[in-house]
């Protein structure tokens, strides 16, 4: 079966990236500039409306081949097809199967390479580039012109357009051929992945605007308070230069606050420190720690506007406003989930509605807020009533309720696992005996008892609060400002002393973690240095076939891991003459003007932790698959949750399925424990 390489160019006067791609295609104003398409390793073809659409591409999708249509980012294809091109030719109005499309741009992302097409060309050193003229073409030919608010029309920068669609197609084919394709497996979880965007979920679109009304006019007087506390040097939230350089001249003397807004990283190679002031939220939240330990430590118009900017940035006028923007028919917004977007690992990561990012605090009684918001009684704390009504704004359809599955603790579960070794094992063994009776202690009761040499059945919430952070921090090789930061996050504050001490205890309890670090690297770097060669550590394995391809790891499941273009390299480091492994990271452009992508170094905790959560997310797509597999509506899969949207007399069953299919694990998953916790409800929670 021939492959048919295809790629749009199209206008609308719907904003593609305000309201997304499904809106965008389904729009009445949405038309076809053109089409370049070819079969296989033909010749790039055009295709303009208005002309006969070839026997031969309709005759390809009528067969509706698994994997036969390719295109990279194929969902905006996939959708242009589905609303616009079907226009052009009644015999395409037949429903093209899902499965019948293959995303390059997935495969890009799979390979943790970078998902544009003209940052793939680049990072892949293709002999044929995307045209960077393309953009401007979007801006004079795909939208309307501002001053007219009419479409252009010009022949020669037509031309110009075809030309441009054409070389997008030569361009991903390329990229698509300089790495492995998608595996059946993976391209399954894809088509589960756009079922589940297809599906989308439902906004409470009425409460979202007025929340976005409610936070835009506490934004304002935020603003006006700042200008005041600072003399009219900073006008808005948003001017974080100003806000830096503020900070700075006044505070330049006082030695804690300047600590407390440095950022400090370490140089692997060399062992220096790069420090850079900051005020991001890390930042913040020491400074407010600070404060609150010696009240009179920050200046009044110092503490206010940090008190200030810490509000704004709980605002949620963004993820408000685009909930609205993005909300399509049904009020459902769709599109909210990147297959295998987040860097070496292969999880999903999220666009416009960024339901990966949405705050875990949510409030105790979403309706009465929500009725407060719409008849505009005034709220006391307004940001964080509005934050914690983020998730409950996603809502389930009239007669029908969420049925959400999240697994507990996955990669404190799956480190051990996969290190293989009688220590991980020994951690697992809590976990079973857990599972089993809830009222046992669990991991991080353990973890806390042993730093504070007492029972588990002792231990306290704040002391089981630092359990946590301890096992989220510690295994995958952080130092003790990991630990402080992460605790931070858990609104736990501790001195660099303890934090060390809390390191050196942990590590000593866990040996096992310790030598997975140790082993890992010492795989990785070994299987650079002997092409051919696989070094197996615990349950995973390392390879590089050498030349130019990516140094690999499989995981448990099969699924592979890329590593482009691993180099080794020789530092005079603190103990020596020592090796560095690096490999490039697609999310590190080069900077204007540069050519050499940025790299990451692989250490060992790196390495643990990019195995840990690829198999969590190899768990998750099994059940992903095995709900669909089940007819189970699945609308989200959001970090380590599943998300089902059921009718009200389907609950019941719907929380026993679920709860089967989240603890059914894989053949080659044996031996991990696992367990879940579930709810139901109309709105979704954390």
């Amino acid at each position: 079966m021939p492959t048919l390489h295809a790629d749009f160019e199209t206008r609308s006067r719907v904003d593609l990236f305000r309201h997304g791609a499904y809106q965008y295609a389904a729009d009445p104003s949405t038309e076809i500039i053109c089409m370049g398409w070819a079969f296989d390793d033909d010749e790039p073809q055009l295709w303009i409306p208005g002309d006969s659409i070839p026997d031969k591409v309709v005759e390809h999708f009528e067969r509706n081949e698994t994997a036969s249509i390719h295109a990279h980012n194929a969902q905006f294809e996939r959708l242009i097809i589905k609303h616009q091109l079907v226009k052009h030719d009644p015999r395409l109005a037949n429903k093209l199967s899902l499965d019948t499309f293959y995303c390059t741009a997935a495969q890009a992302r799979a390979r943790a390479l970078p998902g544009g097409l003209d940052d793939l060309g680049a990072c892949l050193g293709l002999s044929v580039q995307k045209d960077r003229r393309g953009k401007e073409l979007i801006k004079l030919l795909s939208i309307p012109q501002k001053d007219t608010n009419e479409f252009r029309y010009d022949e020669d920068l037509l031309q110009e357009m075809y030309d441009y669609c054409l070389t997008d197609v030569t361009v991903e084919r390329a990229a698509a051929k300089a790495t492995p394709s998608l595996t059946d497996d993976e391209h399954w979880d894809w088509v589960v992945s756009e079922m589940v965007n297809d599906a989308g979920i439902k906004v409470d679109v009425e409460f979202a605007a007025a929340a976005a009304d409610y936070a835009d006019e506490e934004v304002a007087e935020i603003s006006a308070e700042l200008s005041e506390v600072t003399g009219g040097r900073i006008t808005s939230p948003k001017q974080y230069q100003r806000i830096k350089e503020f900070m700075s001249t006044v505070m330049v003397s006082d030695e804690r606050v300047r600590k407390a807004m440095t950022t400090v990283k370490i140089d692997r190679r060399t062992g220096d420190e790069q420090r850079r002031i900051s005020l991001d939220r890390d930042a913040r939240t020491k400074l407010q720690a600070l404060e609150l330990e010696e009240p009179g430590t920050l200046p009044d118009n110092i503490s206010k506007m940090i008190e200030l900017v810490a509000e704004a940035g709980r605002s949620s006028v963004s993820k408000y406003n685009n909930m609205v923007s993005r909300a399509g028919d049904g009020d459902r917004v769709r599109g909210a989930y990147i297959f295998s977007g987040a860097g070496q690992t292969g999880r999903y990561s999220s666009v416009g509605l960024q339901v990966h990012n949405l705050p875990r605090n949510t409030a105790q009684d979403p309706d009465a807020v929500r009725k407060d918001v719409l008849d505009r009684v005034e709220l006391v704390g307004v940001m964080d009533t509005l934050s914690s009504m983020l998730r409950p704004s996603l809502i389930a359809d009239h007669g029908h309720q969420y049925v959400c599955g999240d697994w507990s603790a996955i990669e404190a579960r799956v480190l051990p696992w996969i290190s293989n070794s009688d220590g991980g094992e020994g951690v697992l063994d809590v976990f079973r005996a857990q599972d089993n009776d809830p009222d046992l202690s669990d991991v991080y009761e353990v973890a806390a008892a042993n730093l504070y040499g007492i029972n588990p059945s002792e231990v306290s919430k704040d002391q089981r609060q630092i359990g946590k952070v301890i096992i989220l921090s510690s295994g995958y090789q952080g130092g003790y400002r990991a630990f402080q930061a992460m605790a931070r996050a858990y609104n736990v504050t501790v001195t660099d002393e303890v934090a060390r001490d809390i390191i050196r205890s942990w590590r000593a309890d866990n040996n096992w973690a310790c030598e997975l670090w140790s082993e890992t690297e010492a795989a990785a770097k070994d299987a650079v240095k002997m092409p051919g060669e696989i070094f197996t550590v615990g349950r995973l394995s390392y390879f590089w076939p050498g030349g130019t391809a990516p140094l690999l790891c499989q995981l448990p499941s099969g699924r592979i891991l890329s590593y482009p273009d691993p180099q080794l390299s020789s530092y005079e480091g603190l103990n020596g003459v020592e090796t560095e492994l690096t490999a490039i990271k697609a999310q590190w452009k080069p900077k204007q003007g540069e050519k050499e992508w940025g790299r990451i170094s692989l250490y060992g905790g790196l390495l643990a932790e990019n195995a840990t959560q690829a198999t969590a997310a190899c768990v998750l797509r099994h059940a992903m698959a095995l709900a669909i597999e089940d007819e189970w509506p699945l609308v989200g899969t959001t970090h380590d949750e599943l998300l089902l949207e059921v009718r009200d007399d389907e609950v019941a069953e719907a929380l026993e399925a679920l709860k089967a299919i989240m603890l059914d694990m894989p053949g080659w998953a044996d031996g991990l424990p696992m367990a879940c916790e579930l709810w139901s409800g109309a709105r979704y929670k954390k």
